[in-house]
């Protein structure tokens, strides 16, 4: 079996260095000659052994079997499993290429993505030039093999050199001319709220699953409609598009985690799906790091409201760590994790003025009322603690507490700010979806006994209702000239079945329901020149900014990528406010889209990602 074995490493070594290709397809800042070692050490060496353990053991198996067709000489000579197992290693390769490809097709430049489209249809041909030398052998197993074996050996040259060859050359951006806009009275306060997880039939009044009350009253009295959302359906670049109107591939923000390869100094924004990265992360050879402001390259809308002197408020907002210096506050999503260290938490908002209040205002688990803890689940009749249920607790720790810090935080700053922007964002739902799903909708899973779906199958709704209520408590606080937009990037659904199988076979967690199959979220406005009962059609989170710009009476940028949702106005507001445009806000004579990264590491958050 030794020559099975060279054949199997020759084709893993082929898969392996093609998968390479695509490692620099998706950084494309990066070059090949600087990271080579970082690439061969800690991605084409693990690939290239895996693969070739893989390989071995099918060639064993097909050694083994009588009934397997041998032909009667081998395609390349001394090398008689060679053209099988490249075939199957190039089938298996393209097959990640087009995976990636629909997977990051919004966060690829578009000479990239071109590119890459145009490697994933030669890795396809190079696997179909193996099946018709594979189809030569078994209806011509006489013929000469001198054409056959040059194909075999060319198919999967090909299918790592041309890659590299149509890999287009990093672009810089040319610098642009600092221009300064006047100071400008926004025509409506906006109050926007972003409720991670839910989807427009968990609001809708007539939705079968509707079940928040308080933000079914909204809809009826104001606009809605479905918000399409963007893949990878991950927290941090949804609401960097949302905020900004651009897609990930020009705003920066790609992903929720970037990467750090052994023996590399700069940070890999993407990695392949479907390659094992959560294995090599256990190896220590690639390490994964939350995304921060510093990866953004584009103006946001605090910036935008900077230029025109108008203050502006976040409170949670994903990738807003390290806070910037704007004109109002930033309170960055780590804030709760960060607490309790006045170093470290001290980073987490700006400016620091208010920091001892909000840091007083912050709820830790333990100190959660156990009344509000026991209105989540159904508690068997024994009674007990409610934090003494583990799956609680963690839902307490990981979304109930951080969701009412922010809320608690918000009510500090907005009060001593009161800026016309004012931006909170609760991840909780999303948080409690990832758990508790299973339970809500046992259908869907069927290992759930009735005991379980009869105490956490409401965890949900009930969770959804206090976000309502507090939602319902900012709407009745709205006056004169005010607009409450509540959003939602993404929905949730169950993780497919075959995902769920392969965390089970590889040891690695993977949650009950997941959105990464980009379910759809929701649009949701109501207050001062909104029209009531207009219904949002056809609108997706690339909407939103160049939306919340028209309602405050600022230009839209043209190089945004999404519309104006003018159907959500009345006929008042829209004579009196037309959509004027900008040719853009990157050239304006503000402080820089991104801060500094932080110089300490920061711990992931729950649910940061799909």
């Amino acid at each position: 079996m030794r020559r099975a074995l060279e054949s199997a490493a020759l084709a893993a070594s082929t898969g392996a260095a093609s998968l390479c290709a695509l490692v620099l397809y998706l950084n494309p800042a990066l070059r090949l000659r600087p990271e080579i070692v970082a690439l061969a050490l800690c991605l084409f060496v693990p690939w290239s052994l895996a693969g070739t353990a893989a390989l071995w053991l099918v060639a064993a198996s097909a050694a083994g079997l009588r009934w397997w067709p041998r032909p009667f000489r081998p395609v390349v000579e001394g090398q008689p499993f060679l053209a099988s197992l490249t075939f199957l290693v190039l089938f298996v390769v393209a097959a990640l290429y087009w995976y990636n490809l629909l997977s990051y097709r919004h966060s690829i430049p578009v000479a990239s993505l071109r590119a890459l489209a145009s490697s994933s249809v030669v890795l396809t041909s190079s696997a179909f030039v193996l099946v018709a030398v594979g189809l030569d052998v078994l209806l011509f197993p006489q013929h000469d093999r001198s054409l056959a074996a040059a194909l075999a050996i060319l198919a999967p040259a090909a299918a790592v050199v041309v890659p590299l060859a149509l890999r287009p050359e990093p672009v810089r951006p040319a610098p642009s001319i600092p221009v300064r806009l006047d100071a400008q009275r926004p025509a409506r306060r906006l109050v926007v709220v972003g409720i991670d997880g839910l989807g427009p039939a968990d609001v809708e009044p007539d939705a079968a699953g509707g079940h928040v009350p308080s933000l079914a009253r909204l809809v009826r009295r104001g606009a809605f409609g479905p918000l399409a959302t963007l893949k990878p359906t991950e927290g941090p670049p949804v609401w960097t598009t949302m905020l900004t109107g651009l897609l990930p591939r020009d705003h920066g923000i790609e992903s929720s985690s970037s990467y750090r390869l052994r023996a590399s100094a700069d940070d890999w924004t993407l990695l392949p799906k479907g390659t094992g990265v959560g294995l090599l992360e256990r190896t220590g050879l690639v390490a994964r790091r939350p995304v921060t402001s510093a990866s953004r390259k584009r103006r946001a809308l605090w910036n935008v409201c900077d230029a025109f002197e108008i203050s502006s408020g976040l409170v949670g907002v994903w990738a807003t760590h390290p806070p910037e210096k704007v004109r109002g506050f930033v309170l960055s999503p780590y804030f709760h994790v960060l607490r309790g260290d006045p170093e470290r938490s001290s980073g987490a908002l700006f400016p620091k003025d208010l920091l001892t209040e909000v840091e007083a205002r912050a709820v830790d688990p333990s100190n959660l009322d156990p009344a509000l803890l026991r209105e989540l689940i159904d508690a068997p009749a024994a009674g007990g603690a409610p934090l003494e249920d583990p799956m609680l607790r963690a839902l307490a720790e990981q979304a109930l507490a951080p969701d009412l810090t922010s809320l608690r935080a918000a009510e500090v700053l907005r009060s001593a700010y009161a800026p016309p922007l004012f931006v909170i964002a609760f991840h909780g739902y999303d948080t409690a979806g990832h758990a508790f799903y299973r339970y809500a909708h046992p259908e869907a899973f069927g290992d759930v006994t009735p005991e379980e779906a009869r105490r956490y199958g409401r965890v949900l709704v009930r969770y959804a209702s206090f976000l309502g209520r507090w939602v319902s408590d900012l709407e009745q606080g709205l006056g004169a000239g005010e607009v409450l937009v509540v959003l939602s990037g993404h929905g949730l659904q169950p993780t497919p079945l075959w995902r769920r199988l392969v965390g089970v076979l590889t040891g690695t967690s993977v949650a009950d329901a997941s959105h990464g199959g980009a379910p759809d979220g929701f649009f949701l406005a109501v207050g001062d020149g909104i029209r009531p009962g207009a219904v949002v059609r056809g609108a997706s989170v690339l909407d939103v900014a160049p939306t919340l710009l028209y309602l405050m009476g600022l230009p839209v940028a043209r190089d945004m990528e999404g519309r104006v949702l003018t159907e959500i106005v009345d006929e008042g507001f829209a004579a009196e406010n037309p959509v004027t445009f900008i040719p853009s806000y990157e050239s304006l004579a503000v402080a820089p889209a991104a801060s500094e990264p932080p110089a300490e590491e920061l711990p992931p958050l729950p649910e940061e990602g799909a």
